[in-house]
């Protein structure tokens, strides 16, 4: 049996790390890492990256641009957007954007096309690689 002041520095440990588990703080997650182990994520806040595509019962990000353009749905996250982010972001759609939300891996979008969900959408920004597209040679 652990002694007092073991249990208190144990206890304290414990509270620590889980209020900083479930403190509203966004994990840098990829797409890839929502597909494949949507368990560990459900119910947490991620900021993700991909090629973001909206439309009507279809708004989701995607791995990448030749997934969406392929309709391989399962290679996306739905996304859940109010009226006002839908007219606001939609000059984003057909662009990589970084995004902060929850997920939900048992909501699964329209028809259950999807690999999971991100829902109360915090930040939806561009994530423009003309930058890095400018710094290499040859490239325009």
């Amino acid at each position: 049996m652990l002694n007092s002041p073991i249990r208190l520095v144990f206890a304290f440990f414990l509270i620590i790390t889980c209020s900083n588990i479930y403190a509203g703080e966004f994990h840098d997650v990829s797409v890839i890492q929502l597909i494949s182990a949507p368990e560990i994520f459900d119910g947490k806040d991620v900021c993700v990256i991909g090629f973001l595509h909206l439309e009507f019962e279809g708004d989701a990000v995607y791995l990448h641009r030749d997934d969406f353009e392929h309709s391989i749905g399962k290679n996306s996250i739905a996304i859940e957007l109010s009226e006002l982010q839908a007219r606001t972001w939609r000059k984003l759609n057909n662009h990589y954007v970084v995004m902060e939300g929850r997920f939900s891996s048992t909501a699964k979008g329209h028809l259950s096309a999807r690999s999971g969900t991100l829902q109360d959408i915090k930040r939806l920004s561009d994530w423009s690689t003309s930058k890095a597209r400018n710094k290499v040679p040859g490239k325009q």
